[in-house]
């Protein structure tokens, strides 16, 4: 907004020049032919048959030496006469005008786009919701939760393997897949996290998922950890889908900053899950389930390294047939 009104003052500023210039050029035309001095007494009796204006002009000495307007304007436009007055207001100032309307067009919606973004306390995602507070403890071990949950319950993604609920009757979260919607509330919109009167963790839901940017800080505000969400899923994941309008989802690779890490989907064409687990840095690690197409009938259960530091050999834990019996198991004694 301050380059645009710096160039429209620049604007009025050439515009005012351009009428001074054509003013001081009409009237030093006037005096190419230089009159005979007159004397005093002839000067006091022209001077009483003027009018006021043409008393005012003839205060103005014959041969006072005009200022001339030399003025250096972006893209090396310079005005030091009336041509290049003339040249600068029929080539530049149309593309000025244009170019200031542009950018003002552009900040208004950029002012709009920022009022809509601004949290009333009401709606997040224009959607309504109401503030809860949970406190317990005092002095360095309180602990101080302000978070908000859906007003009027709203189905969360059916891709999520498990959402955060809030239980109303026992003041506490819940991360699962569904829940009595009389008495729990998916959490929706801003959530912050005190220990003492340290910020902790600060962030955002939709419905029940992380979403944006979420912040961990320890007791001097210092940051320990940080990571973007987009409805659930990390921001930067890589979504496969089944459909051209991207409805079914087939394949969810989780990727933070650049890294194949945290949890993957694949899913069948009916959103049931065909397999999950977990990525370090690339690498398989914890327990990764195969389901059957259909549910959530277990097919296999593979035992991958603990972490991306553990060396050991991945190995196949559990088995199951089609109608969901035990075939292998090999944590069984034998």
């Amino acid at each position: 907004l301050t380059k645009v009104l710096h160039r429209y003052l620049i604007m009025k500023r050439i515009l005012f020049i351009y009428i001074l210039i054509i003013g001081f050029s009409s009237f030093v035309s006037a005096q190419d032919i230089i009159p005979k001095a007159k004397t005093k007494a002839e000067r006091k009796a022209d001077r009483k048959k003027m009018t006021l204006e043409e008393r005012i002009e003839d205060t103005v000495p014959l041969d006072v030496n005009l200022p001339k307007a030399n003025l250096n304007l972006p893209g090396d436009n310079k005005i030091s006469s009336v041509e290049d007055a003339k040249k600068f207001l029929n080539e530049t100032i149309p593309n000025l005008s244009s170019d200031v309307k542009a950018k003002s067009k552009k900040a208004k919606k950029a002012l709009e786009k920022a009022k809509a973004e601004v949290f009333d306390g009401r709606s997040f995602e224009k959607i309504a919701i109401d503030k809860r507070v949970f406190k317990r403890g005092s002095g360095s071990r309180l602990l101080y939760q302000e978070f908000y949950v859906l007003k009027n319950f709203q189905k969360p993604n059916p891709y999520l393997r498990t959402v955060t609920w809030y239980d109303e009757k026992n003041k506490k979260f819940v991360d699962a897949l569904t829940r009595d919607t009389k008495t729990n509330s998916l959490l929706h919109g801003p959530f912050k996290e005190y220990k003492g009167e340290s910020l902790a963790r600060e962030g955002y839901y939709y419905l029940g998922a992380k979403h944006g940017r979420w912040m961990e800080y320890d007791k001097d505000f210092n940051l320990l950890n940080k990571e973007v969400y987009n409805k659930g899923f990390y921001q930067e994941s890589e979504i496969s889908y089944y459909d051209a309008d991207s409805s079914k989802i087939k394949e969810i690779i989780p990727k933070i900053y650049g890294k194949t890490t945290g949890a993957y989907w694949k899913f069948y064409e009916d959103g049931t899950t065909a397999e999950e687990g977990h990525f370090d840095e690339s690498k398989k690690v914890g327990r990764w389930v195969e389901f059957y197409p259909g549910g959530n009938r277990r097919k296999k259960v593979t035992q991958y390294p603990r972490d991306i530091f553990d060396n050991s050999e991945p190995f196949v834990m559990q088995e199951y047939s089609a109608d969901g019996k035990l075939i292998y198991d090999s944590t069984a004694p034998k």
